[in-house]
């Protein structure tokens, strides 16, 4: 597992103590729980364009396949 120090206003410090509080999770859970969603998040909206630029590149009986070896290709 990686280390990062990260400097962060006083008041953003705060309020992500007081996010984590309420939890119940510690602060470096918090931070990287809120990390990995926001990541996933963006992500997911990639493969989202992806599969729409598919959609748009095949008709509809090509789509599937091109999807299944795009997804082939990531793995």
């Amino acid at each position: 597992m990686s280390r990062l120090t990260v400097r962060l206003p006083d008041s953003l410090h705060h309020r992500l103590t007081e996010l984590a509080d309420l939890e119940g999770v510690s602060l470096n859970h918090y931070i990287v729980y809120t990390l990995t969603r926001t990541v996933t998040a963006d992500d997911l909206e990639s493969q989202r364009q992806t599969f729409e630029r598919l959609q748009r590149a095949h008709p509809p009986e090509e789509a599937e396949e091109a999807l299944r070896n795009l997804l082939a290709s990531r793995s």
